[in-house]
């Protein structure tokens, strides 16, 4: 399980990098720090060693011009707390911290499974053992407690938990945390999430790859909306993009005929669907309808429906879609469960899908734990996985091309 080293320290490359900083400089000189600031805090963020502060501190020298105190403190923190190596788990103790009642109740109890059918396939000499500890309501101060004599801590899983344990001073149990609360880790701490926000960066990258310069973004009115959208805009703007629109539709909409018009007023290269699955399809359906035809579209791993693939599903054509490996049937390594063998539990739940794989990938991590800073990328249920020199586990997901109503599989690009 322990993956490869190939995609390197450095996932922009010596000539994206200069590109990128060019473009950061133009900006500068145009009077936007922040957005200058902001692309240097993206190339910090996949660089090592000497060019990862350089590149910092220029982005710290913006923020500060435009007057932005708290991203400059962000900055600052990023300079002063490099992340570390965590400590080999096998045959250790491996303190979960998981809420058990409550609103996340189903959802850890997913993450669990996943993680205990990947810890029983290993190697007895080579298993860790796993506690749980309920860190739900006010039981977190009592679970951190329990916890410190681990050799590696998996968790929090909530935002809430995760912040407590990353702005304590006197936290300083090694950790794998289940959720994503900043771009940046202190020391000892790697942050792992299913991250809207990410996901709509690497959207953004993927079209930008793809030769598109001008996007329009169709989104629901609600909270993981917004974040798709932010994620997807915000790196966008960074590379140069533009956005020709961005068209909010009510999360209860029926029809999209005027979502659709609204999109289709301004032309634009690209076209960004942020949907669940019988909406995604209707908004396709209404864009071909509406003679757009030519116009490539991504949508939100979202809008991925599991019991279509191998189906025809022409309302999708030429849709570039991200999803989990796992959630494809054959795309993962056999040393990884399949979905069929979690399926084959009387307890299964396809609509926590992403959670069981969420399971799968934490403990895979904790598995290969001291090897997560040297730059290594682990192939698991929820994408590649590699950390980044802000302590950041970054994932990318499968990509999946409807063509003639078939998708076809892509290997992720670094």
């Amino acid at each position: 399980l322990p993956g490869c080293a190939s995609m390197g320290l450095d996932t922009f490359g010596f000539g994206v990098d200069k590109a990128h900083s060019e473009r950061a400089e133009t900006l500068a000189n145009r009077g936007d720090y922040a957005g200058a600031a902001y692309i240097y805090e993206n190339l910090a963020r996949s660089n090592r060693g000497k060019s990862r502060t350089g590149y910092l501190q220029k982005a710290l020298a913006y923020y500060q011009q435009a007057g932005d105190q708290a991203s400059a403190a962000r900055i600052r923190m990023a300079l002063d707390n490099e992340a570390v190596s965590l400590p080999n788990a096998k045959a250790g103790e491996i303190a979960v911290m998981l809420p058990f009642s409550g609103a996340y109740a189903n959802a850890s109890n997913a993450i669990r499974q996943g993680m205990d059918t990947l810890n029983t396939r290993q190697p007895e000499d080579k298993r860790p053992q796993l506690r749980y500890l309920d860190s739900s309501g006010g039981n977190l101060a009592t679970a951190i407690k329990q916890a410190q004599s681990a050799t590696l801590v998996l968790g929090p899983l909530s935002k809430e938990s995760v912040e407590k344990i990353t702005a304590a001073a006197d936290y300083n149990s090694p950790t794998i945390a289940l959720n994503q609360v900043s771009d940046y880790s202190r020391r000892g701490i790697y942050q792992f999430g299913l991250s809207p926000i990410a996901e709509g960066e690497m959207i953004a990258d993927k079209a930008w790859r793809d030769g598109h310069r001008t996007a329009t973004v169709i989104y629901p009115q609600s909270s993981w909306g917004n974040r798709y959208e932010e994620g997807f805009r915000k790196r966008w703007h960074s590379l140069g993009g533009s956005l020709s629109s961005r068209v909010i539709y009510p999360q209860e909409a029926q029809g999209f005929t005027n979502t659709v018009s609204s999109a289709i007023e301004k032309p634009a290269d690209a076209i960004f669907i942020v949907a669940k699955p019988t909406n995604a399809r209707q908004i396709r359906a209404q864009l071909l309808f509406a003679g757009s035809t030519e116009t490539a579209v991504y949508a939100a791993s979202t809008a991925y429906d599991r019991r279509l693939y191998g189906a025809k599903d022409s309302d999708f054509e030429n849709v570039w879609i991200p999803v989990l490996p796992w959630t494809v049937p054959g795309a993962v390594h056999t040393a990884l469960p399949s979905y069929q063998e979690l399926e084959a539990g009387e307890s299964f739940n396809p609509g926590l899908a992403k959670f069981y794989a969420f399971g799968i990938d934490a403990m895979l991590l904790a598995l290969n734990a001291e090897n997560l800073n040297s730059g290594m990328v682990l192939k698991g249920a929820t994408g590649d996985l590699s950390v980044d020199s802000n302590g950041i586990v970054r994932r990318n997901m499968l990509w999946l091309h409807y063509k003639d109503g078939t998708p076809t599989r892509h290997v992720p690009s670094s």
